[in-house]
């Protein structure tokens, strides 16, 4: 009886030990694990969102610095001065707004802050505005030789926009501005997801959002830096993450609990945000861990039944059993547990070593896939590394040769093939010129440049033909090829070729050559075919750059012709017409008899038209040595008085044949002026005579003050005014406002060309202010002391 009690007492005791050691090996083991697990899975997640929060930064930061690459190119002309760089300017300034989408519109503002040129996707162009920038932030901080990113606004409340302004190698070149059209960042903001709920927005230094998936919230210019996760970017220093789980799990403007990353975009001062709800970035794990709860929950229950039945005979297959599953356990899965009982616990031996033999190949398995994804990540970032370096080549440097030569070198390395060319096909022949090689010797070189390559007789031409790659994966298998011996002199056996199509038009082919042969694979054919596309765009700026040179030479060469022909014309007119006038006037001072009073009509009308018709010609050449460089000023002081009281004195008859009043208003103490005194009164002449020829009643007002280091002059009429199309070009050659008038008027639209012309060499301004209806006031302003003598090219 003693021994049956004692026998149950080591049943219940072997019992109870294989359960506690099996059990709380298991529920250690699972412990920890759970713990890991959870540790890994929630870092796993935060990294995530980290990567996708940076992924986005650098989408911001690549696409803020291809502006600024595209604008610093509009830049290169700085180094023309003038009408040349406005030409070239604006040239490059539409070029550029073909490349670049998210640009919608271009301002050229010079050295001083004045817009010379504007040029935009939505108005008309605007060339020599002269609105002043000097105190915009646009202008003042790009001077200062940083660019400038002013904050987002929204135009028309619907789309976000920013503008970026740089300045120009050299003091003089003056500031490009562009404004940006943000939506390509807010599509790609958009497009980033974490699982099915997650999202991402983008916040400026303000916490103001300004990309986000829901339209509504940014349109509404909702301010976000109440929340946490916001308030706490913001506060901490750029590019640092909050590694605290308060700082990685918050609420968003929503009120639901969200796991947040974040990182900053330099030099925007914006924060990427990527946010996914907590139940679904965590279901993973919780579904890992209740499995993991179960599997445990099994492992017990089988332990108790298996120590109820075999507690006596397992004592020392547990110990076994357990050193076994402890090093399992600790990461030893090479090692195996034996165990030889012919019953279960040597099968749940096996069970243990056919666990750790598939964690083994598991883990084997997950390298080796690690191993050859990150492989294939790493050529994938090869490849848009070079696309990139690529893209930047095309978008800096206009010269050819150097941005084809960075292509085929890049198309060689990456596609694992030998050497390669890049050829240009004469558009007229078809004939195909060597323009780029890489590790090609001199003597392949020289036999490609002196083969006549057509588009007939090689690869070259079938690519261009089917608008497809073409291939010869074993040169020895075509004797007639015409680039067969130099390829294989060079060691070369197979050959490709892409074709450079512009437009669905071949005008060129990318060619890649390899020491082994067979055929292409389908990733070098893809490859390739990207770098023939990039290939296209330097040799059409190449084409178009030409164009633009030689048509640029014919314009100068033209404008001179004419220049001098409008000089040497009215130089020829004045001396006859002078002898007339000069007659005319012997004539009516009786010199030669007095004459009849009919003839005495007729003569006074001789002399009047000659002199209107002197004029003229002395417009024309001023005009003519205004573009010449040859009109200079003669600087000197003068009394803005007496300038004015001139006018007055030249032009009062004309105002009282037409019963108009001539008023002046010139206050006293006005300061000396310094310019050219004849100039002046010849430009307030052409106004105040515009103003009677134009005026039918009422009067003309002659007003001069003096303040802010400048004189403004003002011409007030009471004629029928001008309308506002028509005001933005009075001031060119050529130029009146309406057909009609000038038949009724006379005159040739160059007077106030001629005035604005000598308003700016003095360095002053001319513009108009008037309503139809209304009359018209002609102003121009003058600074008190003129240096420049030269008129401005």
């Amino acid at each position: 009886m003693a021994r049956m009690k004692t026998r149950g007492r080591l049943f219940r005791k072997y019992a109870i030990l294989f359960v506690g050691l099996v059990g709380g090996s298991l529920l250690a083991s699972g412990a920890v694990e759970t713990y890991f697990t959870y540790e890994e899975n929630k870092g796993m997640l935060v990294r995530i969102q980290r990567e996708k929060a940076v992924a986005a930064a650098a989408v911001i930061r690549q696409f803020v610095k291809e502006i600024e690459n595209q604008i610093a190119w509009t830049l290169h002309s700085s180094f023309l001065s003038g009408d040349q760089r406005l030409q070239q300017q604006r040239i490059d300034f539409l070029r550029l707004l073909r490349q670049a989408p998210a640009i919608t519109e271009l301002r050229l503002i010079d050295a001083s802050g004045r817009e010379q040129l504007q040029v935009s996707r939505l108005s008309m162009d605007v060339l020599r505005s002269g609105v002043d920038f000097s105190k915009d932030p646009k202008f003042t901080e790009a001077k200062s030789n940083k660019p400038y990113f002013s904050a987002v606004y929204f135009r028309k409340q619907s789309e976000p926009y920013m503008t970026v302004s740089m300045a120009g190698p050299r003091r003089s070149s003056g500031v490009t501005v562009a404004e940006v059209n943000l939506k390509f960042i807010w599509d790609e903001i958009s497009r980033i997801r974490v699982g099915k709920k997650g999202y991402a927005y983008v916040v400026d230094s303000k916490g103001l959002l300004i990309a986000h998936p829901d339209i509504g919230l940014v349109l509404r210019k909702t301010d976000l830096s109440a929340l946490s996760q916001v308030r706490a970017a913001l506060a901490a220093p750029a590019g640092r993450f909050a590694e605290s789980e308060a700082a990685l799990i918050a609420t968003d403007i929503q009120g639901r609990q969200m796991l947040t990353a974040h990182a900053s975009s330099q030099p925007l001062a914006w924060t990427v945000f990527v946010e996914s709800p907590i139940d679904e970035a965590f279901s993973p794990l919780y579904d890992s861990l209740i499995r993991t709860a179960v599997l445990l929950f099994i492992g017990l229950v089988l332990a108790v039944i298996v120590g109820l039945l075999l507690a006596r005979r397992i004592t020392g297959p547990i110990r076994a059993l357990q050193e076994g599953a402890s090093q399992i356990g600790g990461g030893e899965l090479s090692e195996r547990i034996e165990i030889s009982t012919g019953d279960e616990i040597e099968d749940l031996a096996e069970q243990f070593n056919d666990m750790a033999g598939e964690l083994q190949t598991s883990y084997a398995t997950l390298e080796r896939n690690v191993e050859e994804r990150t492989h294939e990540l790493s050529e994938a970032l090869d490849q848009l590394r070079a696309l990139g370096e690529v893209g930047q080549a095309v978008n800096s440097s206009l010269d050819l040769k150097q941005v084809l030569e960075t292509i085929v070198a890049h198309a060689v390395d990456l596609s694992a093939t030998d050497a390669g060319a890049i050829f240009e096909m004469d558009e007229e022949t078809g004939a195909f010129r060597l323009q780029a090689t890489y590790r090609m010797d001199e003597d392949l070189v020289r036999s490609m440049e002196s083969a006549r390559i057509e588009s007939g007789n090689i690869e070259f031409g079938m690519a261009a033909r089917q608008r497809s790659v073409a291939e010869v994966p074993d040169l020895r298998t075509h004797p007639g090829h015409p680039l067969r011996e130099p390829l294989e002199r060079a060691g070369f056996l197979a050959l490709l070729a892409a074709p450079l199509l512009r437009e669905d038009e071949a005008i060129g082919a990318l060619v890649v050559c390899r020491k082994q042969a067979g055929e292409f694979d389908e990733d070098a054919i893809d490859l390739l075919q990207n770098f023939a596309t990039q290939s296209v765009l330097p040799i059409q700026n190449a084409r178009l750059y030409q164009d633009v040179e030689e048509k640029g030479r014919q314009i100068e060469i033209e404008s001179q012709h004419k220049s001098q022909f409008l000089a040497n014309m009215s130089h020829e007119l004045r001396t006859p017409l002078n002898a007339i006038l000069g007659y005319t006037e012997l004539i009516l001072d009786e010199i030669y008899g007095p004459p009849s009073e009919k003839v005495r009509e007729v003569l006074e009308r001789v002399r009047t038209n000659g002199r209107h018709l002197l004029g003229l010609i002395s417009e024309v050449l001023d005009l003519s040595k205004i573009e010449s460089g040859e009109f200079e000023l003669e600087v000197a002081k003068f009394s803005m008085s007496d300038a004015v009281q001139t006018v007055v004195t030249a032009t009062g008859s004309l105002a009282q044949e037409k019963n108009l009043t001539l008023n002046v208003a010139l206050p006293g103490g006005l300061p000396a002026a310094t310019g050219d005194e004849r100039r002046i009164v010849q430009v307030l002449l052409n106004l105040v005579g515009n103003a009677i020829k134009f005026t039918d009643t009422g009067g003309i007002d002659i007003r001069v003050t003096a303040e802010n280091g400048s004189f403004d002059v003002q011409v007030v009429d009471t004629g029928p005014g001008i309308a506002p199309d028509d005001q933005k070009r009075i001031f060119q050659e050529f130029q009146q406002v309406d057909n009609t008038i000038t038949k009724e008027k006379g005159g040739t639209g160059l007077g106030l060309a001629i005035a604005k012309r000598i308003v700016e060499m003095h360095g002053g301004r001319i513009w108009i202010e008037s309503i139809p209806g209304q009359g018209s006031t002609f102003r121009f302003s003058l600074p008190l002391d003129v240096n420049q003598t030269e008129a401005p090219s």
